[in-house]
Parts: C-alpha cells; structure tokens; sequence
C-alpha cells in the first residue's frame, strides 16, 4: 500500500512537483512543443483545416445548444442530434463525434467571447495539461514518487503517436483513461466512495469525449477492476460490488442515451464497417517502427512501413524507461518468489514436466516474436522440418504451456502474482494486448499478411459497436498509456539508483521532449481545391463571418439553403462553421460520413456549368429555398454565371454583399415546369 504523500510546495526539487506544479509544467511544455499556435490563439487552427473545421461546428452546435437551456429554454435539446448539415437526413450529428464532454470544457470561453478558434485552441492545449496530470497522478499512487510520476506524465501527454492525431480532437482528448484508473487505484487503497465517484466521472467524460476510446478503454478499465480484486482478494466483499456495481449504473446511465442515436443510424443505412477497411487502418508490425514525418528527430530516421493510421513510433527513451522498469520488477518478483514460492522435494518426473513446459513456453514466445517481425520461418535439419508462420497456433501453444507450469509449479504461481500490492503486472498485460489488438483483426507484417486472426477479429465480431469503427490503429493511445505507466516504474528504479536522480532524471525528460516534439507545428493547413480559389487563411476574419450571413439570418427558421461551389470540402467545412451565425439548415455539409442523398446532390449540384439541366432538376428536388453564390471562389466569370443559371431559372435575388449573392428560390411545382434558358 502506497503511503499518503505530504503536502509541499509547487516546485520541491528534493521531492518532485506536486499535482498543481506538475499541470503548470505540462502548460508551459505544451505551449512549447505546439509552438507557433500560442502567437495565434484567437485566429489560427493546429495543423490542416479539415476535421479541426469539423469538430469546431460540431463544438458550436453543442455550446449554443447547452447556452439556451442555461438560458432556460427546457426544450433546447429537442433534436439534438438533427443537426442542420444534410437536410433533409436526419441524426446528421451521430455521423461523427458528438463531443459532449468538449462543449463542456469550452462553455465558459464560448460564452464570453463568441470566439470558436480560441475556444477551439484551449481546448486542444487543455488535452495535452490534462493527460500528463491523470498520468502523474496515477504513477504517483502506483509508485510513490512525484519525480517518476511527472516522467510518466511527459511520456503520456507528448506521446509521439499524437502528432498525426492534431486534427482529432476526439482522439487527442485521451485524457481521462488515466483519471479513471486513478479513482480506482485510490478507491481500493482506502475503500472511500470519493474516489470510485471521481473514477466513474471521469469514465463518463471519457465516453462523451470519444467513442472510439469509450469501447477500446473499456476493457481495461474493467479487467483493471478485476485485477485489484484478485490482488485484494475481494471476491466475497459484498460492500465493493456493490459500490462498484453502483458506480457501472451510473456510468451506463450516463453514457446509454448518448449512444441511442448512432444505433438508430443502422436503420438508416448506416451498416457495419466491412472487415478490409477496418483492416486497411489498424496498425501494421513495423508501423512501430515508423515515425510521423513531423516528428523532429525520428521522422527522416524511423519510416519502416508507411501507411494510413500507421505512425506509431513511441520513440525511443520510453521504450528504455518502460524496459527498466519491467526488468526490475521481474528482478524483485523473482527474488521473492525464491524465498515464498520454492518447490521443495519436487519428484523428478515433474520437474522434467516443468522444464519441457518452460522450454516449450520460450520456444514459442520466441516463434511469436520471429512471426510478427518476418511473418514465419522454415527450418529444415536433416530429414526434420520445421514450419513456424501461425501466430494463433504459437499462442494457443504457449497459453497451454503456461497452464501446465501454474498447476505444477507454486513458484511458476507465486510468479505470476507478482509482489502484492504491485500493478506492474497489470500494466504489462495492458501493453501487449493493446499493442495486439491494435493490429486490427488481419494482422499485417510490412504490408504481408500474418497467418493467425489478430484478437480484434474477435472484438469485431462479438461485441457490439466494435463493428462501427474502423481504425484499430487508435487503439495505439492505450499503449502509450500502459507505456508511460511502464516508464514511470522505470524512473522510480532510476531514483532508487542514483544519488543526483533528480538531475538524471530531468536530463531523461528533455531528451524525450526533444526526440518526440513536432515544433514548430503546421499551422492552417490547407490543400488543392481544383479550379476553384483557395480558401482563405485563417479560418476566420477579424470581422467574423461574411456579410451574407447576416441576410441569411434574418430568413424564415424554415428556409433551407444550399451554397455554391457545392460538394468541395475545404468549403463545405467553411460553410458549416459559419451557419453557428444563423442555423438554417444546410443541403451542404461534410462529416464522418454521407447519406446518399447527399451523394446524390454532390454529383449534380457539383457540376452546375457543365450540365445545368440536371442540376436544376437536382436542386429542385432538394428541398432548398435559398441558395448563396460565392462568385470569387470561381475561376474569372464563372461565379456570375451560377447566379445568372439561378436567375434564368426563376431565382430572385434577395441581398448581396461583395461577391456573395442570396437568392430566394421559386416553388418546387414553378420550378419543375420552368424551361432551361442557357
């Protein structure tokens, strides 16, 4: 059982930083390694403007939304989830991430200032304070030490794995795993309610942050809960089941209706993701050994194997800190197993049992080994063949192995065990198998395939929602997190080594900061968007959004707009950010996916200049009464020719402002029957 620790000041160079210490380390680090985005917090987006711009409107959706039923409209959220992109479909919010637990934490910004893009850039440094502050508090309880905790909290919130992730806010919002294992460990170590609360709180703003960790942490989280018990042996306490039992219905209740409407989605031709994509995005063997091209040091060094979701490289100081660490708890676990677990008069056909199994058990440990890194070998010796390319088989193998020397050796159990009241054990496990399910269900060796299902196969196809999601790659922030927990135990081992460990230790954590920083980052990235101009940077004017929009305000709430150039997505993204300042419904729109309506508005909408017959027969079946013609965004002269097909066709022209023009759209039954004028 970990000691309770003292009360000190912030910034005790004998003992480490405390809690608030440590969050204001990790803010001053952040601003560094995200430098320049501290010189434009108010206008400039990290990184590219694509799924930043997404996540942006969709935090605007939900704190304009919580603002009025703060303001005391009891109905503000009738409808939630029918967002105002793609009209006519519905639950157009559940096509992406809801980000629940984000509007939160922006609220406050939001609501004084109106100002999306500094919203938007707090929140996004706030991942990176608030993931090294779950993380050191967690190696502090499991270690004791402020100092090991404070590295693992590094190597947790500067994970290399983020930086391909800037434009995911979801994704980078990882902070609350270790939060949640916190209020665990806490709440088996003094059996108080408090911290099982503060676990299950922050459970729920994990699952309302992202989904894709509320079902690949899931599984950690509980096995974590059963393994404090096994340690504990709290099998028959009636009062910690029930406490624990309490605190899952809270989070199931919490967390069940905000899933209600992806489920609903399936009736609307929202299926499973088919197993080749959610294979092309999980992570390949040597994806581990490849770095994201920005990173500073390891990017022109580790690229192994390049492909999508496919930039993993931990780097390498966590990987020394975590191998310290593992090593000296097996070094101390086995020394007390030599003293507690000894087999004393063991018959000799048992003891021949036992070294069969270990050296069966290594064998194919090492066969598993060898099949990830060449995808198998054959071995031929005289007239004796040896194949070894199936992981499944070695694994099975291996488990059998393991079994024989538990039941036959209470050494082999004592083992296992560890040292009680240790969750290194626990951590290591995490990390192999979020490191295997992380490969997805077809395991990948430099882009060759691995006999063997991986152990995601099973996930996909037996619990629900794993179906829905298609990067397994994600599952890589896991590992970095039971990685960095790893690390920690090996700063601790580094303390306990040195006499001047605080400066061994402090030199360890800026040479991580250093390999793993991104700095200076990409900043409003944009892209070719054809013939059409550029958009513009930034994403938004000192001014705010264009003038246009105050016209498209003052429209009947009923009104529906679609605005041209339609169907490119650098714009559409333009567009759904600046309908916050009007909220009508949008045929435009972009997201996590499409329904076909918009497929089929995109193809004939997209390409109003070169067939207008359809696109007017498309645009009158839409539903739209009003269209926007942003005539600059095209090359010279075209944009006038869009409004003037919307003219010829029955448009009236209701405001204009510079190159942007409004118009009112005829009535489906004029419209039909209206000849084409060219």
């Amino acid at each position: 059982m970990t000691a309770p620790l003292p009360r000190r000041a912030p910034f005790d160079l004998l003992a480490g930083p405390s809690a608030a210490g440590a969050a204001a380390l990790y803010a001053v680090i952040a601003l560094a390694m995200t430098w320049p985005l501290a010189a434009g917090l108010a206008r400039d987006i990290p990184w590219d403007l694509g799924d930043s711009v997404l996540n942006a409107w969709i935090l605007q959706w939900g704190a304009d939304h919580w603002l009025r039923f703060l303001g005391g409209d009891l109905g503000a959220f009738r409808g939630y989830f029918n967002a105002n992109i793609f009209y006519p479909e519905p639950l157009t919010l559940a096509y992406s991430e809801h980000l629940t637990a984000q509007v939160l934490q922006i609220l406050p910004v939001y609501a004084l200032t109106g100002n999306i893009v500094l919203s938007y850039n707090l929140l996004f440094l706030s991942t990176f304070v608030l993931s090294g502050l779950g993380a050191f508090l967690l190696v502090r309880e499991l270690t004791g030490s402020a100092r090991a905790g404070f590295v693992a909290g590094l190597l947790y919130a500067f994970a290399p794995y983020r930086i391909g992730q800037f434009s995911h806010v979801q994704v980078m919002s990882s902070q609350w795993m270790p939060f949640a294992l916190y209020g665990f460990r806490r709440y088996f170590e003094t059996r108080r309610p408090w911290p099982l609360a503060g676990a299950a709180l922050a459970l729920v703003a994990q699952n309302w942050s992202c989904g894709y960790f509320l079902l690949y942490f899931a599984p950690f989280a509980a096995a974590y809960v059963v393994y404090e018990i096994a340690d504990r042996s709290l099998w028959k306490d009636v009062r910690v089941w029930a406490s624990l039992g309490a605190a899952a219905a809270v989070v199931m209740g919490a967390t069940v209706p905000l899933l209600l409407p992806y489920l609903e989605l399936r009736q609307h031709g929202f299926g499973p993701r088919p197993i080749g994509e959610v294979a092309h995005f999980s992570a390949d063997v040597y994806s581990y050994l490849t770095a994201h091209e920005e990173q500073s040091f390891w990017g022109a060094i580790m690229r192994a194997f390049v492909k999508p979701e496919g930039e993993l490289f931990p780097s390498l100081l966590p990987v020394m800190l975590a191998t310290i660490g593992l090593a000296a708890h097996a070094r101390v676990t086995w020394a007390v197993t030599r003293s507690r677990g000894a087999d004393p008069d063991v018959p000799a056909w048992r003891r021949a049992v036992l070294y069969v199994a270990a050296v069966v058990l290594a064998w194919e440990l090492a066969s598993v080994l060898v099949i990830l890194a060449r995808t198998g070998f054959d071995w031929h010796l005289g007239p004796l063949s040896i194949r070894v390319h199936n992981t499944a088989r070695a694994l099975r193998t291996s488990a059998l192995a393991a079994a024989v020397l538990l039941v036959c050796s209470r050494r082999a159990r004592a083992f296992a065990r560890g040292v009680p009241g240790s969750a290194v054990a626990f951590y290591a496990a995490a990390l192999l198998a979020a490191f295997w399910l992380s490969l997805g269900p077809i395991i990948m060796s430099r882009g060759v395939r691995v006999a063997g299902d991986g152990l995601y196969w099973w996930f996909y196809q037996y619990v629900p929602g794993f179906d829905g999601l298609r990067v397994p790659a994600r599952m890589a922030m896991v590992f970095a997190l039971a990685l960095a927990v790893a690390g920690g135990y090996g700063a601790r081992v580094i303390e306990r080594s040195f006499r001047r460990s605080g400066a061994v230790l402090a030199a360890v954590a800026l040479l991580f900061l250093v390999e793993a920083s991104p700095a200076p980052i990409k900043m409003n990235g944009t892209w070719s968007v054809g013939d059409l101009k550029p958009p513009p940077v930034p994403l938004m004017a000192a001014e705010g959004p264009p003038a246009i929009y105050r016209a498209v305000r003052a429209l009947p709430p009923r009104a529906v707009l679609a605005e041209f150039p339609f169907g490119e997505e650098q714009y559409e993204l333009r567009y759904m950010l600046h309908s916050a300042s009007h909220w009508r419904p949008l045929l435009n729109g972009y997201s996590g996916g499409f329904p076909r309506s918009y497929a089929v508005n995109r193809a004939g909408l997209g390409r109003v200049l070169d067939d207008p017959d359809t696109a007017w027969r498309v645009l009158a079946a839409s539903g739209a009464t009003h269209a926007i013609v942003h005539e600059e965004i095209y090359p010279a002269g075209s944009g006038a020719r869009v409004s003037a097909w919307l003219l010829s066709h029955g448009a009236r022209e209701v405001a204009v402002f510079g190159a942007d023009r409004l118009f009112e759209l005829p009535p489906p039954t004029v419209a039909r029957f209206c000849p084409a004028l060219h």
